[in-house]
């Protein structure tokens, strides 16, 4: 065999691997990002100190829908159903429990999964598919007036 063909028998395998690799990475479910997440804007005034609120959302203007999600301030909050009370949404850590990277909610299925290494969620927190062993750490879901408090 000579030098070019050994060269391009090399690289053509290493391309592959590598558009395989990438293909991989950027495969996420459509609805991956939060829908009605705006950063910051909140309306977190957490007026009572020490109330232990972590994230204050407005449901006049987000979680307006079944499965649309709020991913801020190291919590994932969903709307699982429909009505402005607590029972209609869950809210988990949005830390993987496994080694600690952001799960993200896939909306198409009403999962988390965990990007960094593969563990998969169900809407309840429960593992369903490893490495992670353990649930998601739920968090209190409150309703005052049209704001969702998480605890």
């Amino acid at each position: 065999m000579d030098r070019k063909s050994f060269i391009n028998q090399i690289t053509g395998g290493l391309t592959l691997t590598c558009i395989s690799c990438m293909m991989q990475a950027c495969s996420k479910e459509d609805g991956t990002t939060p829908s009605n997440n705006t950063g910051n804007n909140n309306n977190n005034n957490n007026s009572n100190s020490g109330s232990n609120v972590i994230l204050t959302v407005n449901l006049s203007s987000q979680l307006l829908a079944i499965n649309d999600f709020v991913l801020d301030k190291g919590v994932v909050v969903v709307r699982t159903a429909s009505g402005n009370v607590a029972t209609s949404f869950v809210a988990f850590s949005s830390a993987c429990p496994h080694a600690g990277a952001t799960i993200n909610f896939v909306k198409s299925s009403s999962t988390f999964n965990c990007s960094a290494h593969g563990s998969n969620f169900s809407i309840d927190g429960s593992v369903t598919n490893g490495p992670a062993s353990s649930a998601l750490q739920k968090k209190t879901v409150e309703i005052d007036g049209t704001n969702l408090n998480v605890k």
